[in-house]
């Protein structure tokens, strides 16, 4: 099992924020840890977001609808924000810093965070990376399914594999990674 870092109370952290109603959603925030729980293999943090990463319109589509918990005892809730009220990303980010900012405070699991920025990008990227695969081994499936005739059907695995290599394989020079051996992980 690979460790990861423990912060404490007071600490910086850059980290992707998650939730039970929308799990392949990460949204990359950093934070201030205001509270900690400690458990040995996987303590919780309640951290004050500090900067979004993302874009308004993203943040629109997502994070007011997501649950999350705000102490360590409640029930996961939606925060009491509504998403009209809001223009950009700066002026949530205010409203999150405000008065009566305890409310706001999200709990989080410590393998969702990380020191830096650089390594929070990284964890986003095999995060992602891990959602995209599950999605694309299960759009393989149905796409070669036999009875399935649409725009998306092939009649094979392996036809499915040649057009992923025709649109992907540049990118996956471009990040050294081998396509085939990906497409084989599919299986």
């Amino acid at each position: 099992m690979k460790k990861h870092r423990i912060f404490n109370k007071g600490d910086y952290v850059f980290c992707l924020l998650t939730s039970h109603s929308k799990p392949n959603v990460q949204i990359p925030v950093k934070g201030m840890i205001m509270d900690t729980q400690w458990d040995p293999i996987n303590p919780k943090y309640q951290i004050r977001i500090l900067k979004f990463y993302d874009t308004m319109k993203f943040l629109q589509r997502n994070f007011f609808d997501m649950n999350f918990h705000h102490s360590f005892k409640q029930r996961a809730k939606v925060l009491s924000l509504k998403k009209e009220d809001f223009t950009n990303v700066q002026v949530l980010e205010k409203r999150l810093n405000d008065v009566d900012r305890e409310k706001y405070y999200l709990v989080i699991d410590s393998i969702m965070c990380t020191k830096t920025r650089v390594q929070l990008e990284e964890l986003f990227k095999r995060v992602q990376f891990y959602i995209i695969s599950k999605n694309l081994k299960e759009i393989r499936s149905i796409a070669t399914r036999p009875f399935f005739n649409g725009p998306f059907s092939v009649d094979s695995k392996k036809e499915f594999d040649v057009r992923m290599k025709k649109s992907w394989k540049d990118n996956f020079e471009f990040h050294e990674t081998d396509i085939d051996k990906y497409l084989n992980s599919l299986r």
